[in-house]
């Protein structure tokens, strides 16, 4: 009797839970309906909906012609699935001929038992991929992408840059500072499909391509800076050098360039010192390229000197126990004959009339120790001294370059004022970024005077070797000593030219830098002006003599 009562209470027991379960059904599915539905829908979506990137294509770099300097090309990563790989010699000879593996070096790297996945060739071309994809061996796969490429090479890598290889990421450059606008955002496939993986549905998210930037360089110009830069290091044995040709008009930085430079599509035989834009980044003292600036800084604080003659014989002076030199005694000279025979003692013998404020300030004015932000890309500023630190030997050595700092970017700037009717603006290196407004840092009138006195310097002082035969040429010479563990170096020198030519009409401003060069000449007057000589009569072979 206990027994039966025992098995009809758990009979009972066993069906009341079975119909609370079936009650709860449609509370349940009453419940999903009003508060979970669009939770289930999701669900049941993201079981079924596989999703897949459109790549999105990195912006153009471009001259200012349209040429271009660096472009996203569709390419391959092709890898291999170490699970599904036959390891048949065989294979492993045709991967290594065909990605150009060292095949002893391939079977070392496959043969890594913790492997699953190994990159064969990061960047393969379409062509490649296809044929390997033809060999049909068991394991190889594809995965588009899109590879960095820079057609016009060497010439531009330092100002254009280069991009991370594994996400396209800029590290240098352009590249590096415009990367948010020159990075996209890439797209979606989405598929809906069924449990035996029919797709039923598909919808698509287009790639947000990155934006294209226009520079203001011309390829041409550049590519023939550089080629004068590889001539004129090449011939005198030099260590490095950097050309800078800008619009005295626009503004407009139209090339910047540096020699040696380095390849951007091989990468192995990058060099560190290869790397930098040394053009607006490596700090020098500008020696005489300095003397018609600050020359205009004092004549704008005083023009009452304009007539005056200074008496610079011996050819020396000892001024304040330091002894500088001329290249021989000039005598008795005038303004513009200092600027011409770049006459230290002249130099001095003016600078001694102002205060250290008057000098400093003057530089300050005439554009040096400023950021320039305006370019986009890494630059330096220069260094002047603190006034309050200057003995008065310290003051008149910065009127003959020695004692402040600059970059060739700097330099050529501070000149665009002299050769702009005095007017001082910001340079652009990308297109139509240049701001209309522009200060008048010195009158027109003086402006003018000091161009006339730079034209004197290559008609008849040192810069004698930046002429051009039928375009007028003026422009300053520069010799600097370098700073060594010792002190300055009288064998490690600095050879400098600033000016400016006439094409046609257009005016172009060009500085040179040569650094340590050993033969055939050391100075700016025999080794930077002929560099300047030999860029003009380049280019105004082409037809329209660069026409902009």
């Amino acid at each position: 009797m206990h027994f039966e009562f025992t098995n009809k209470y758990r009979e009972l027991t066993i069906w009341s839970i079975v119909f609370l379960l079936l009650l709860s059904l449609p509370v349940r599915f009453y419940f999903l309906e009003k508060y979970q539905s669009e939770i289930a829908i999701k669900k049941s979506v993201s079981i079924s909906e596989r999703s897949t990137d459109i790549l999105a294509r990195r912006g153009k770099i471009t001259d200012r012609n349209g040429e271009i300097l660096a472009e996203d090309i569709p390419s391959y990563e092709i890898g291999l699935e170490i699970s599904k790989f036959s390891f048949n010699p065989d294979e492993i000879l045709k991967i290594s001929s065909l990605l150009n593996i060292e095949s002893k070096r391939l079977k070392t790297r496959i043969s890594k038992q913790d492997k699953k996945y190994l990159v064969l060739k990061r960047n393969a071309s379409i062509e490649t991929f296809l044929k390997i994809k033809a060999q049909k061996i068991k394991g190889i796969v594809g995965y588009k992408k899109y590879t960095r490429t820079y057609p016009k090479g060497a010439p531009f890598s330092q100002i254009v840059g280069v991009v991370n290889t594994f996400d396209n990421s800029g590290i240098q450059g352009i590249e590096l500072s415009l990367n948010s606008l020159l990075t996209g955002a890439n797209g979606k496939k989405n598929n809906l499909k069924t449990r035996k993986n029919k797709t039923i549905k598909t919808s698509i998210e287009n790639p947000s391509h990155g934006r294209d930037i226009r520079l203001t360089l011309d390829a041409d110009l550049q590519s023939e800076a550089y080629g004068i830069l590889a001539e004129t290091v090449d011939e005198h044995n030099a260590n490095s050098g950097s050309m800078v040709v800008i619009d005295p008009e626009s503004f407009e930085i139209l090339a910047m360039s540096n020699y040696p430079s380095f390849d951007p599509n091989d990468r192995k035989k990058i060099t560190i010192g290869t790397l930098e834009n040394k053009a607006a980044t490596d700090l020098f003292e500008p020696g005489s390229t300095v003397k018609p600036i600050i020359m205009a800084a004092v004549l704008q604080s005083d023009n009452s000197i304009e007539n005056d003659l200074i008496n610079t014989s011996p050819g020396f002076i000892d001024y304040e126990g330091f002894i500088t030199r001329d290249f021989k005694d000039y005598g008795t000279q005038n303004l513009s004959q200092i600027i011409s025979n770049s006459s230290n003692v002249g130099m001095i013998k003016l600078c001694d009339k102002f205060e250290a404020e008057t000098i400093v300030n003057g530089f300050h004015k005439m554009g040096f120790g400023k950021y320039m932000n305006e370019i986009f890309i890494s630059t330096r500023e220069g260094y002047l001294p603190p006034i309050n630190k200057l003995s008065k030997r310290d003051k008149v050595s910065l009127c003959y370059g020695y004692g402040l700092q600059t970059t060739l970017l700097e330099l050529v700037s501070s000149y665009s004022i002299l050769y702009s009717q005095g007017k001082s603006k910001p340079l652009s290196l990308i297109f139509d970024t240049a701001l209309d407004e522009h200060e008048q840092v010195i009158p027109v009138e003086l402006s003018l005077k000091m161009e006339k006195m730079l034209t004197a310097v290559v008609d008849e002082g040192t810069g004698r070797r930046a002429k051009v035969k039928g375009i007028k040429i003026s422009g300053k010479t520069g010799t600097v000593k370098k700073i060594g563990n010792l002190g300055y170096e009288e064998q490690s020198l600095n050879a400098l030219f600033v000016g400016q030519a006439s094409l046609n009409q257009k005016n172009l401003i060009v500085g040179v830098i040569i650094r340590d060069s050993q033969v055939n000449g050391s100075g700016g007057g025999d080794v930077a002006a002929p560099s300047f000589a030999n860029f003009i009569n380049k280019i105004r072979q082409k037809e329209g003599y660069y026409d902009f």
